[in-house]
């Protein structure tokens, strides 16, 4: 069974805050889209879908470290055939893995490094969410739920090409959401804008 946020929102009888950006049970009101593990927290997770015809998305986050140095050294999916770790936006790979610098927050971004998803062979809508597995050299492995965002977003929750794509494809796209009662409905129409958030994100 398919839950949409809104749906959630609803049963829960509270609007949970402007950070909050997904869902993935249990639901914690605090860390809507945050997800923890060890000394990291994963902060807006989220995927840039592939364009119409093609299979190659991106993936790409906050990683916020609070301990030691560590590498993002897989990101793991049935549904993925290849995946490619680059350092920077030149698409320099990143041998060993993306580099956790120590007490500091490493971005994923279009305009830096982040992970190529190619040979994709399923994925939920653009609105929808994808479920990752990250695996990091020293604190482990973490699910998380990633937004999947348009093939043309900038940042997460980027409404200017939500807007763009849902006018594109006013039928919501051709593909089904895959997946099972852990696969939700991130509804960019319950958020505000992240943008002046990521900007304003401590990046020492």
């Amino acid at each position: 069974m398919m839950i949409k946020r809104r749906d959630l929102l609803a049963a829960g009888g509270a609007l949970l805050g402007g950070a909050a950006c997904g869902v993935l049970a249990p639901m914690r009101a605090a860390q809507a889209h945050e997800y923890e593990l060890g000394k990291l927290t994963i902060e807006h997770p989220w995927v840039r879908a592939p364009k119409d015809g093609e299979t190659t998305a991106y993936f790409y986050a906050f990683v916020h470290n609070k301990g030691g140095a560590d590498k993002l050294i897989a990101v793991k999916s049935p549904n993925v055939g290849k995946v490619t770790l680059h350092a920077d936006a030149k698409h320099t790979i990143a041998e060993g893995g993306i580099a956790i610098a120590a007490n500091k927050t490493t971005t994923l971004s279009p305009e830096g490094a982040h992970v190529v998803l190619a040979e994709v062979k399923k994925i939920n809508p653009v609105g929808w969410g994808m479920e990752l597995v990250l695996v990091f050299e020293k604190a482990g492995e973490v699910t998380v739920d990633a937004a999947v965002d348009a093939p043309d977003a900038k940042h997460a929750h980027d409404a200017e090409a939500m807007q763009r794509w849902e006018k594109a494809h006013p039928e919501g796209g051709t593909t089904s959401p895959a997946g099972g009662a852990e696969e939700h409905h991130h509804d960019h129409h319950d958020h505000h804008d992240h943008k002046d958030d990521h900007k304003s994100m401590d990046m020492k």
